[in-house]
């Protein structure tokens, strides 16, 4: 387990990440959301001992990040994976397998050819959907007990990303192993993540099971006569995203039928809402 406590980090006069504390349970995939900016790069990067922390702790299974004894149990993930001019992605498996011992080069290679990548061809010359396939392999087969994952589908169409997924999918069913996928994209998350955190100006907004907590969000579509002042709507049903004849809010009580009914709507249709819809309402709104 990862055990983040009150963790701070400036740039000049820039707080990066502001008091953040989180907990990742063992054996699950956490998100963490948010707009560029967030704080989620340097998070990932703290947790995997790439930066120091200017406040705050990071202990993983009872030891603390800078101690250094955890950090074969750790794979980070960038963005923009580095590798050498020239490497394939065989002698970037024997280079990994000097700082991961448990690095299984068959493995690697078996994934690889189910996915028609060539392990002696210059990941240079991959494109770039291919290479994060390599990079995500390479990760996989590590041997670590946590995996950090910094936009690892970002800018990559369906197919691939579905693929991506697909080879997390396998590789927890197969043991105990626990993953962090930062994005700034909730829809690449929503159906991969056990839960997730949404990160905002450094700090977290919420850190929970996000589709249980979507049990608890109802969507309310109305149309109303040409009589209805529909400012006195918006007022009832406390509008925090901007809609009018489409919102959302926090139902707290079982049956309740929302505000919006003493208004007489002509059309009246009350539905459960997703995840995503939850996220905009805490995110002021804003689509991501």
């Amino acid at each position: 387990m990862i055990c983040v406590k009150e963790l701070v980090k400036n740039f000049d006069d820039v707080c990066a990440v502001n008091n953040i504390t989180l907990n990742i349970p063992e054996g699950e995939m956490l998100g963490l959301l948010g707009t560029n900016g967030a704080g989620k790069t340097t998070l990932l990067r703290m947790i995997a001992g790439v930066l120091e922390a200017d406040g705050g702790s990071i202990v993983v299974d009872g030891a603390n990040i800078t101690s250094g004894d955890v950090s074969e149990e750790i794979f980070y993930l960038p963005d923009d994976p580095y590798f050498f001019p020239n490497a394939s992605m065989e002698e970037m498996i024997l280079f990994y397998k000097k700082y991961y011992p448990r690095m299984d080069a068959e493995a690697a290679a078996y994934m690889a050819g189910k996915l028609n990548l060539e392990t002696k061809r210059p990941l240079r010359t991959f494109s770039k959907g291919m290479k994060r396939q390599a990079f995500l392999i390479l990760a996989l087969c590590a041997g670590t007990k946590y995996l950090l994952c910094d936009e690892v589908f970002d800018g990559l169409d369906p197919i691939v990303t579905e693929v991506m997924k697909n080879l997390f999918r396998q590789e927890m069913k197969e043991r105990k192993f626990t993953v962090v996928v930062a994005s700034h994209k909730l829809r690449e998350l929503e159906d991969i993540c056990h839960s997730i955190a949404i990160l905002h100006k450094g700090g977290v907004l919420t850190s929970k099971d996000m589709r249980h907590q979507a049990g608890n969000i109802c969507k309310y579509q109305c149309v109303f006569s040409e009589q209805t002042d529909l400012e006195e709507v918006k007022k009832a049903v406390d509008l925090s995203c901007g809609w009018i004849f489409c919102d959302a809010y926090r139902s707290y009580a079982a049956g309740n039928n929302g505000p919006a009914e003493q208004f007489f709507a002509c059309v009246y249709e009350r539905s459960a809402d997703d995840v995503r819809r939850d996220f905009y309402c805490r995110n002021g709104g804003k689509r991501v």
